[in-house]
């Protein structure tokens, strides 16, 4: 009754409000839709190895070396390409690669760590990093973070999701195979 009265109130401004309501109305959506970044970053697989090798002295014991690989996964799953990306490690390791081959910049940051620094992520983009540790302690992720957001962490999983067909198929399968078992005792028993 009240915002009635006030509406009526200002009926020669209808037009105008209306007009501004659409455009707030269009702002909102045009912002809502917007194309924003999102950095996610994960760690999926690691394997550690104890490696004897010989010692020059043969009255000695072998030499003991481990060897641990561990693969980190960085991705832009927004729609819109991340610029200055730095992940950041909690030390150096031995050997460090990023896959896909492209300019990247290794750069020792506070007390030994290690900081990444990638020019450009495209959207929908999944940067692998692999690094080797020999006789040093495996590192952790620190920070992840672009010029637009910081990264957040989830977890990845190293197999290959199957079509939906293929999905869908499997179940089906699945469910004759246990309908025939089913009729298979029945006549049976």
């Amino acid at each position: 009754m009240m915002l009635c009265a006030l509406w009526e109130s200002v009926a020669q401004f209808h037009v105008q409000l209306v007009s501004l309501a659409l455009t707030l109305l269009g702002v909102f959506v045009v912002w809502l839709f917007r194309p924003q970044v999102k950095l996610i970053y994960g760690h999926a697989n690691n394997s550690l190895h104890n490696v004897g090798l010989p010692n020059p002295d043969p009255s000695q014991q072998p030499i003991s070396t481990s060897i641990y690989v561990e693969k980190f996964f960085l991705q832009n799953a927004g729609r819109k390409p991340a610029t200055d990306v730095e992940f950041v490690l909690s030390n150096f390791p031995t050997n460090v690669s990023v896959f896909q081959p492209r300019e990247v910049d290794y750069v020792g940051v506070g007390i030994g760590n290690c900081m990444i620094k990638i020019p450009k992520i495209a959207p929908s983009e999944l940067v692998i990093i692999d690094c080797v540790y020999m006789n040093l302690p495996p590192a952790s992720i620190t920070s992840v973070k672009c010029s637009e957001t910081l990264g957040r962490e989830v977890s990845f999983h190293t197999i290959r999701k199957a079509s939906r067909l293929v999905e869908i198929s499997a179940i089906a399968l699945f469910i004759l195979g246990i309908a025939f078992v089913a009729q298979v005792l029945v006549v049976l028993s």
